[in-house]
């Protein structure tokens, strides 16, 4: 299942699908669904909806991965060739400057940076927003940029190989965020024929988690499940610059987190994981053997689809289930294949116990 997952991943990042413009990504998924899933549809939005019945009653389990990533967007196109862009989502400015992009997913660019023989003091000690930036793609006119295409709004992305590092269960590259929950969602689905389960499961591919998780609240509305499990990812905190246990005892190697609160301070995105559905993740663990970090990230800039899937429909008991990477939001994420496993094993439970869950508020 290891080097499956691995394969799945590789696949899945070489497909550009910045937030708002994830219509390659949709594509894929479906097609890829379509093979398992005994119906498979795609609503207005761009949600990618997966069921696979039972043989026997039971609850509606939705499991929700978001397609999108981040990256820019063209602003403006300067008379002399070169490319204003914004952001799209939270990309961090100190892996911007100096690094590959691509437009489109076909025409390649830098995001220029001054001469390091012309920088003043100050310059040396900065770190440039996106706002005093430019993307070059040699071009020598307003006129040549238009020809290849580009207009104002294209999605913009890192370029990034996919690394093996020299522990072949580490695995680094861009849009580790969410493309791993992406392979889970593909591979479980793979799996489902083999599982005995009762009820129903719905497999959500959602779209625009980073700019606003639209395609949660959307989706939750269309399913109306019994309880959800959002699959996405997590910061770890085993990093030289992060005091781990006080700020975040997440590593990678020690499984999947279950992340039992989190909330963004600005604009109250709170979301607490329901006491039942961590009941099932806590059986799913033990029944497979995983071991489980636990986690809250409440106040500290992180938050998932549960934040909006939580009061779609007529209110969804949910849980997030994460997978741990470092260097979030960069060109270099980087995660161990293991904890991937860990949570498709868990995943693989919950599935396996479905129709005995207790989704009973008391």
């Amino acid at each position: 299942m290891k080097e499956q997952l691995k394969a799945t991943l590789k696949t899945l990042v070489e497909i550009p699908s910045v937030s708002g413009n994830e219509q390659l990504m949709v594509k894929h998924m479906y097609t890829e669904l379509s093979k398992y899933a005994d119906e498979v549809t795609i609503d207005k939005l761009g949600n990618v909806y997966a069921s696979k019945k039972g043989k026997t009653e039971g609850p509606k389990m939705m499991i929700a991965a978001h397609v999108d990533q981040i990256g820019f967007s063209v602003k403006n196109i300067l008379a002399n060739g070169f490319i204003l862009f914004d952001k799209v989502g939270t990309p961090s400015d100190r892996v911007m400057t100096g690094r590959k992009v691509m437009i489109n997913g076909n025409i390649p660019g830098v995001i220029g940076i001054k001469s390091a023989h012309l920088e003043s003091a100050a310059e040396k000690n900065s770190i440039k927003t996106a706002k005093e930036s430019y993307i070059d793609i040699a071009a020598n006119s307003k006129e040549e940029v238009e020809a290849l295409g580009i207009r104002v709004g294209d999605r913009i992305e890192f370029v990034s190989d996919f690394t093996v590092m020299q522990n072949p269960d580490y695995v680094c590259t861009k849009s580790i965020d969410n493309r791993i929950s992406c392979a889970l969602l593909l591979e479980l689905f793979k799996k489902l024929d083999d599982i005995d389960f009762a009820g129903e499961i719905v497999g959500v591919a959602t779209v625009q988690e980073e700019t606003g998780m639209k395609g949660a609240f959307v989706s939750g509305n269309n399913v109306d499940p019994d309880y959800a499990i959002v699959i996405d990812t997590i910061p770890s905190g085993d990093t030289p610059d992060i005091n781990t246990e006080q700020d975040l005892p997440i590593r990678l190697g020690d499984g999947p987190v279950l992340v039992v609160g989190d909330g963004i301070m600005i604009g109250l995105l709170f979301s607490f994981s329901s006491q039942k559905v961590i009941d099932q993740i806590d059986k799913a663990s033990k029944l497979k053997d995983v071991k489980l970090q636990e986690i809250t990230l409440i106040g500290e800039g992180y938050a998932t689809d549960a934040a909006r899937l939580s009061f779609a429909g007529s209110g969804i008991p949910f849980a997030m289930l994460a997978t741990p990477r470092r260097y979030t939001h960069s060109p270099i994420e980087l995660m161990n294949m293991n904890d991937a496993v860990g949570t498709f094993e868990i995943l693989c439970g919950l599935v396996e116990k479905n129709g005995e869950a207790n989704l009973d508020f008391i």
